[in-house]
C-alpha cells in the first residue's frame, strides 16, 4: 500500500507539472507528450507493486491467523506438498507448513517477476491463485459501465503500452493527458475491487477481516 501511494503521489505532481506547462484550457498540447508517457509508467509501476503487496499481506495475514494449514484450499496445499514429499508430509510438519507457505510465495513471485513487470490478468490470476488459493480474482473485476471483460482488456491494453513506451516502441497514436487519467481510473478501480475481494476471501478462510472494506472515489 506504501508503493502504491507513492506512486499515485508521484503520477498526480506529473499532472501537475502538465498543467503548469500546458495550462488547463482546451485543446492539445505540443511537446509535453513525455510527461503523458512517464505518468503511464508510474501508473502500472503502481499497480504491479500493489499486486505484490497485496498477495504478501495476505499470505501473511493467513499464516497468522489460520488454525492450521487447513485453512488454505486444496490447490495450494497439493502445489506446496509436491515439493516436501507429498500431502502426508503435511500431518508431520508441526508449524513447519507456515514456513512452506511463505516459501512457495518466495517461489512464486521469482518465478512471476518477469512476467509481472507485464502485470496482465492472467499473471495476477496466476498469483493468487497459487499462494492463497483465490482463483480468478480477474473476474470480479466489474463495475457501474464496466464488464471484466472490459476491465481485463483495458488493463491488458495499458500495460502493453507501458512496456512500448519502456521499450521506445513507436506509436502511431500520441498519449494524451486523458490517457493518464483513464490509466489512473482503472487501476484504481482495480485495486479497489482486489482488495475487497481477497479481504472477503481471507475472512472466509480464517474468520477474521485482515483490514477495512474500501469504497473507490472517482478523481475524473
Amino acid at each position: 500500500m506504501k508503493e502504491l501511494l507513492s506512486n499515485v503521489s508521484e503520477t498526480a505532481s506529473l499532472l501537475d507539472i502538465h498543467a503548469s506547462v500546458g495550462g488547463t484550457g482546451p485543446g492539445r498540447r505540443r511537446g509535453i507528450e513525455v510527461l503523458n508517457k512517464s505518468a503511464i509508467v508510474l501508473v502500472v509501476a503502481c499497480w504491479e507493486a500493489y499486486v505484490e503487496d497485496l498477495a504478501k499481506t495476505s499470505l501473511e495475514f493467513m499464516i497468522k491467523h489460520a488454525a492450521d494449514h487447513h485453512a488454505f484450499p486444496d490447490s495450494v496445499l497439493e502445489r506446496v506438498a509436491s515439493k516436501n514429499n507429498g500431502l502426508k508430509a503435511w500431518a508431520l510438519a508441526g508449524d513447519g507448513w507456515k514456513q512452506a507457505l511463505s516459501d512457495n510465495l518466495a517461489e512464486v513471485l521469482a518465478k512471476t517477476t518477469g512476467t509481472l513487470n507485464t502485470p496482465r490478468a492472467a499473471q495476477v490470476d496466476e498469483l493468487f491463485a497459487k499462494t492463497i488459493g483465490r482463483k480468478d480474482i480477474s473476474k470480479t473485476w466489474r463495475w457501474s459501465g464496466r464488464t471484466s471483460t472490459q476491465a481485463v482488456s483495458a488493463l491488458d491494453s495499458l500495460v502493453t503500452l507501458r512496456g512500448s513506451i519502456a521499450h521506445r516502441v513507436k506509436h502511431s497514436a500520441s498519449v494524451r493527458k486523458q490517457d493518464v487519467m483513464n490509466a489512473f481510473d482503472l487501476v484504481g478501480r482495480l485495486s479497489i475491487r482486489s482488495n475487497n475481494e481477497i479481504r472477503a476471501f481471507i475472512h472466509s478462510r480464517v474468520s477474521r477481516y485482515p483490514w477495512d472494506e474500501m469504497t473507490y472515489m472517482a478523481t475524473a
